[in-house]
């Protein structure tokens, strides 16, 4: 972030920590040399979505059942679509969006960072400093723009859907899968079924269609025409009616089973007491956060 003035740079860590969204997690503090920045953050005890779908596969792997990953899509999506609101004016508002980069609340909710930063970074020196800059039209030779974060949802849907480690993360695409290859080809041939996590479909198979309508979505978003892609506010929109459907069946599901299931931590009603919005007290920003309408 060696790009900014010093001006410049505390206006804009006050700018973005003033934000307030129930899955923004904006910087606490910031420290300002001419040759380094450092910014601090609340901690969140569960960590990201990277370390929880592809670390040690734990208790809160256990946890990313199929209710709670579409909470997990619609909390990306709701975020991002605020960031493209609030920053319309930025070359990429969010910038940065990858998995490792949406940390996940006691209850699952995501929650944004490391957004908003493209304007103070030079990218000449750090090309790859931004995961945006790795969607097709910038590998190309295009200026990075607002549908390269839409690109970057359509990621981190697929990566939520498929389990797997995309290969857009690791520098030269070496290693990972190639999800967008993978996706476009199965949907093409009509075997997208296949590429679901078999650890969502084993339990969750009544939801195979609502998996496919997600995927479609994500898809649309991953397309290698920027053009072609939707804009933001249109894939949050999109997200929101495929996950308020798939909640429906699945309240619908337990209602015929005789009642609520303890399966999934995302069938309780969610306390958020560790939540955070502004660049403030943590304890203020725990009285900030929303609710979410598909934890229940």
């Amino acid at each position: 972030m060696n790009r900014a003035t010093k001006d410049a740079f505390e206006a804009e860590m006050k700018r973005l920590g003033a934000m307030s969204h129930a899955n923004l997690l904006p910087p606490l503090a910031y420290h300002y040399r001419r040759d380094e920045k450092l910014l601090v953050y609340e901690y969140i005890p569960k960590g990201s979505l990277l370390y929880v779908l592809h670390g040690d596969r734990g208790m809160d792997y256990a946890g990313l059942d199929w209710p709670t990953r579409l909470k997990v899509a619609v909390g990306v999506a709701r975020g991002t679509a605020f960031l493209h609101g609030e920053l319309a004016g930025h070359e990429v508002p969010h910038g940065n969006l990858k998995s490792a980069n949406i940390l996940l609340a006691p209850d699952f909710e995501p929650l944004l960072v490391d957004f908003g930063y493209s304007g103070l970074i030079n990218h000449m020196q750090s090309p790859n400093s931004m995961i945006a800059r790795r969607a097709p039209e910038c590998a190309a030779g295009h200026p990075v723009g607002a549908k390269a974060d839409v690109y970057c949802l359509g990621i981190v849907l697929l990566e939520l859907l498929t389990g797997k480690f995309p290969s857009l993360y690791l520098q030269n695409a070496k290693g990972g899968t190639d999800l967008v290859m993978w996706a476009t080809s199965a949907i093409a041939d009509g075997y997208e079924r296949d590429l679901f996590d078999k650890a969502i479909t084993s339990a969750w198979k009544f939801a195979l269609p609502d998996m496919a309508r997600l995927m479609r979505v994500a898809v649309d978003c991953v397309e290698t025409d920027a053009d072609k892609r939707p804009d933001m506010k249109v894939a949050a929109a999109r997200v929101e009616e495929v996950v308020a459907a798939a909640m429906a069946t699945v309240r619908e599901r337990h209602q015929a089973a005789g009642g609520e299931s303890s399966r999934s931590s995302s069938h309780a009603q969610y306390v958020r007491d560790g939540s955070m919005q502004r660049i403030t007290s943590v304890g203020e920003r725990s009285s900030r956060r929303g609710s979410n309408d598909y934890s229940s």
